[in-house]
């Protein structure tokens, strides 16, 4: 049986990738424009430090699965990011935290929050992507669903600076995340490349990958409802 053609996976992957944007919704406008108040915005925050937090399980079920070394090196250098390299300060959920105190929340710690019903359904979706399919499928879900759309993480880290006044300093989370994430998901991307060799995996993985899209499809809709209200 013929594996399948690398460049194709990547680019089917990609176009799953990009059929999905959030930031055209009347929202997500209004947002774009700093006319959300901030003290609606807050709302959000627990919700946000709950999945960064709990992103890390969704990477660590990806190391179990994966037998290859070099997967697992990926996910180990990923997940010690995520935890603040040695710094309990540099957590990225302590980095959320800071950027949600300086928008105005009250958030004496980034841990053990309840956040809305949408935050934890996309947690617990992406979990049960990683945790049931084969690591390649999961490897997809995070690169083309998460990783390699830095473009988010850029246009909410302006739009932040630029017409909500917070500084650089409490925007780190998501400036850092531009080039880190471009270079994990280049990585991985190169594994997915070497790793995904059947037309099943391909159709597996461009399932994954829509269904991370969705969960935070439904986030974004959830942020609307909280931060609306």
């Amino acid at each position: 049986m013929m594996a399948v053609d690398a460049d194709r996976v990547e680019k089917e992957l990609t176009e799953v990738m990009n059929s999905q944007w959030f930031e055209t919704g009347p929202f997500m406008i209004e947002f774009a424009e700093g006319r959300v108040p901030k003290g609606k915005l807050i709302r959000f925050a627990p919700s946000y430090c709950f999945q960064v937090d709990n992103f890390k399980r969704c990477v660590a079920a990806v190391y179990a699965k994966a037998e290859p070394r070099d997967v697992r090196e990926l996910m180990f250098e990923n997940l010690e990011e995520e935890h603040g390299e040695g710094d309990p300060s540099r957590d990225h959920a302590q980095l959320v935290a800071r950027f949600g105190r300086a928008l105005g929340a009250d958030l004496p710690t980034p841990y053990d929050l309840e956040p809305i019903p949408e935050s934890r359904q996309w947690v617990e979706r992406i979990l049960k992507v990683c945790l049931e399919e084969e690591f390649v499928v999961g490897l997809a879900a995070l690169s083309y669903g998460i990783e390699a759309r830095t473009r988010t993480m850029a246009f909410l880290g302006q739009i932040y600076r630029d017409n909500y006044g917070l500084k650089d300093d409490d925007l780190e989370f998501f400036f850092m995340h531009i080039e880190a994430d471009e270079e994990h998901a280049g990585r991985a991307i190169e594994l997915i490349r070497k790793y995904l060799t059947t037309e099943e995996q391909l159709e597996r993985a461009k399932w994954a990958v829509g269904e991370v899209l969705d969960a935070t499809r439904v986030v974004a809709e959830g942020m609307e409802r909280v931060c609306s209200a």
